[in-house]
């Protein structure tokens, strides 16, 4: 065999272990650099955005009132103050005042009962609070009634006259008169109710509406911001929504005039 045929005769465009290996490496060191680049452009950026929103905001808030603690009441210089009173400063100084106590004149919100006297209604004229207590239940004369602004709806002449000044604030709020559907029932009224109703009415002879004292409205005035309202303002004017009628029988129909006399 000749020496030329064992010697290693590099061909055209093969390289060696040793040259790969180096261009390797150079290839490692030129991605590296680029990368230290990259990342260090960007934590100068974040540093700088950190310092311009957050570094000199505080510290050119704080270095104007480095003394300020000096300048509070109650702080003397060359003393520590308390922590509240460097927060909060000596406390505030209150003045008196010479404003008059209300009079009973200018109180209001309180409630009408059978024992007060009812103001005369522009809506009811006619109606004389002075009336017979002595009535019995579904049996009221003419004279122990008064007519509402409703054509043959009823009330006790206090009820009514109580309900006639509810009824004028309810319109001045909402632009119309409370709607109506039942008011005072004579007994043979009450038998018929009982018969159509059953349990959810009362036993005759022993109905408010019997009495004059009891009012019914239009299932369109007993829901939504009209029942919420009278919620707020009827016992004002001496009427509610019984208990019973929001739990065992839920009429938010049915109000009656807030007063326990035995008629």
């Amino acid at each position: 065999m000749s020496k030329l045929s064992s010697l290693h005769v590099a061909r055209p465009g093969h390289r060696s272990r040793k040259e790969r290996r180096i261009e390797h490496t150079q290839e490692l060191q030129v991605r590296t650099t680029r990368r230290r680049r990259k990342y260090g452009t960007r934590a100068g950026v974040i540093v700088g955005f950190l310092a311009a929103m957050v570094v000199y905001p505080v510290m050119g808030t704080i270095a104007p009132y480095a003394n300020a603690a000096e300048k509070l009441p109650g702080v003397v210089k060359g003393q520590a103050p308390t922590t509240a009173t460097a927060i909060l400063g000596a406390g505030p100084q209150f003045e008196s005042s010479d404003l008059p106590l209300p009079t009973v004149d200018d109180q209001s919100g309180a409630i009408l009962t059978a024992n007060d006297v009812p103001i005369a209604s522009n809506l009811l004229p006619n109606c004389n609070p002075e009336f017979d207590p002595n009535m019995s239940n579904g049996q009221l004369r003419s004279d122990q009634l008064c007519e509402l602004w409703v054509a043959g709806q009823y009330l006790r002449p206090d009820a009514a006259l109580a309900f006639a000044a509810l009824n004028e604030r309810f319109r001045s709020e909402f632009g119309t008169d409370i709607c109506l559907s039942g008011t005072y029932r004579d007994l043979a009224s009450q038998y018929s109710t009982k018969a159509t109703r059953g349990y959810l009415a009362a036993t005759p002879g022993t109905s408010m509406h019997g009495l004059g004292l009891a009012v019914d409205l239009c299932r369109t005035h007993a829901s939504g911001v009209y029942y919420s309202w009278l919620s707020l303002n009827a016992a004002t004017y001496g009427f509610w929504n019984p208990d019973w009628a929001k739990t065992s029988k839920y009429e938010p129909w049915h109000w009656e005039y807030n007063t326990y006399d035995a008629y």
